[in-house]
């Protein structure tokens, strides 16, 4: 289970405007509140037992990336760079980001698959109001178990993240065998037109103008070799920021996965089969480097998708245009990714186990339906509502009302036509069965990828107060109302939806 670096002695990091917000009301604030934002505090907090204090600084600012030699794009940026600094901490340090925004809009950051307090999840217009420009604050938490983790916006976040705001948070266990080379590939789409690239069957119309992929920022002839010496291991950390589910295929060496979203696991069989990455997810693989060349590339024909070749070659040797037996990628099997027979070492459900809280969440399109408040939602496409759960968009649809200590299972039943990556905050779940089966392995995860026609079920504990959000990570989908908020008893809202900082989390 992740620990939650002892919450219970953390809740004087809530900000002092929650006391308000609790009498006032959830979408109320006094008159003195009316005049300053509620931001996170980051105030009476230490590392854990052994832990280190880990300071960053990080700046959102307007800058130019070359996706490609001659392509260079404007872009929002942390630090200037696509993807922003991968933050790199061990277990139980206290993480420590002093932030500043300088775009031209307000924004948020959101801490992407860790369990911290609610008043550190970054979410405008639930934890937070957004930090307007030129404002400053400092987000703190403690680093949770090891894993891949990332942060983003979640401010308007489908048009945010979509200029380049993201990087990588890597957490490592303290005192543990590092890997011979350890890198994170962080995966996108870049809107360069209609036309360029037909998206994957079924998929949205708005994803059509996703005409370039990138990996770390970079595409096609941009992307850099990764360098290895033979017989060393290699850990690649897959993340994916962008909107499609990208197959991505590891050519040259079998592999196991060794960590799921934020979960390490073990006892995987190796398998050379394409993964599936849906957005928001992240997967940790570990493998022997092999005496020759090999490649990441996409099982997928089309061009956006060749732009995502990712060379991996021995120091020494030249860079080949073709690895052999490459073109065997496009068509060879796409692992059951959900059904990988690993295991996480401490389940959060065990066997048997009877939920105290159930609940199912019909996921739709519900094109030209009109909601009753549309308060600090931007909407998808011009559409002022376009997705929904249990035939009602966001700020409509029902909280999950949940206590502490309460056994809570979801089942995400999706009756339309697209796939949602359902992410909840603030909590990992573990998967329990897909179509009514349980699933091979024990597997824990913040993100899970539902596709037509399908429905899965998930468990987690409910050890951490707060409202939280639990929405699809194809951003689009979100901002067109496929969201829902966790609510604990007792527990008070922090921020409120538009308002005059225009708070609008999806």
């Amino acid at each position: 289970m992740k620990s939650k670096g002892g919450f219970a002695a953390l809740t004087s990091i809530l900000v002092v405007a929650a006391v308000a917000v609790a009498v006032f009301g959830p979408w109320s604030r006094s008159p003195r509140q009316a005049m300053q934002a509620v931001l996170p505090s980051a105030q009476a907090l230490e590392p854990a037992s052994g832990g280190s204090v880990r300071s960053f600084d990080l700046t959102a600012a307007p800058a130019t990336l070359e996706l490609l030699p001659g392509l260079q794009v404007p872009v929002w940026a942390y630090n200037g760079t696509v993807p922003g600094p991968e933050l790199r901490v061990t277990t139980e340090d206290l993480v420590q980001v002093s932030f500043r925004n300088e775009l031209p809009d307000s924004t948020t950051i959101h801490w992407h698959g860790v369990s911290l307090p609610n008043g550190e999840d970054g979410v405008a217009g639930v934890t937070q109001d957004p930090v307007a420009p030129g404002h400053k604050v400092t987000y703190a938490f403690v680093a949770p178990q090891p894993g891949t983790y990332w942060y983003h916006p979640h401010q308007n976040p489908a048009e945010q993240l979509d200029r380049g705001l993201y990087g990588a948070l890597v957490v490592e266990a303290k005192g543990a065998t590092k890997a011979g080379l350890d890198q994170v590939l962080v995966y996108d789409e870049w809107p360069m037109g209609a036309g360029q690239a037909t998206p994957p069957p079924g998929d949205d119309a708005t994803m059509m103008r996703y005409g370039v992929y990138s990996v770390n920022g970079k595409s096609g002839n941009g992307i850099g070799p990764i360098r290895f010496t033979p017989g060393q291991t290699i850990r690649l950390r897959l993340v994916n920021a962008g909107y499609l589910t990208h197959y991505l295929h590891i050519h040259g060496a079998p592999f196991v996965i060794t960590g799921f979203d934020g979960s390490e696991v073990s006892g995987g069989p190796p398998t050379d089969h394409a993964l599936p990455l849906a957005a928001g997810e992240r997967l940790e693989v570990e493998f022997v480097a092999p005496a020759g060349p090999m490649v990441i590339r996409a099982h997928d024909p089309s061009a956006p998708a060749a732009q995502m070749r990712v060379p991996l070659v021995p120091v020494g040797q030249p860079v080949p245009a073709e690895v052999p037996g490459e073109q065997d990628s496009i068509s060879g099997e796409v692992l059951d990714l959900y059904n990988y027979a690993a295991k996480v070492a401490d389940p959060i459900w065990p066997s048997g186990t009877a939920p105290t809280k159930s609940f199912t969440l019909k996921l739709s399109e519900l094109m030209g339906h009109a909601r009753s408040d549309t308060a600090g939602m931007t909407g998808m496409s011009g559409n002022q509502s376009s997705f929904g759960i249990n035939g009602k968009s966001f700020p409509d649809t029902a909280n999950l009302e949940v206590s502490q200590g309460d056994w809570v299972q979801i089942t995400f039943a999706n009756e339309g036509r697209l796939e949602h990556p359902m992410h909840l905050h603030g909590h990992d779940f573990q998967l329990l069965s897909i179509n009514g089966k349980p699933t091979a392995g024990v597997l824990i995860k913040d993100t899970v990828d539902v596709l037509p026609g399908s429905a899965i079920t998930v468990g987690f504990v409910a050890d951490n107060p707060g409202w939280w959000m639990l929405h699809c990570h194809e951003l689009h989908h979100a901002g067109g109302g496929m969201d829902t908020l966790v609510r604990y008893k007792d527990a008070p809202r922090l921020a409120g939806l538009g308002g005059p900082f225009e708070g609008s989390p999806g």
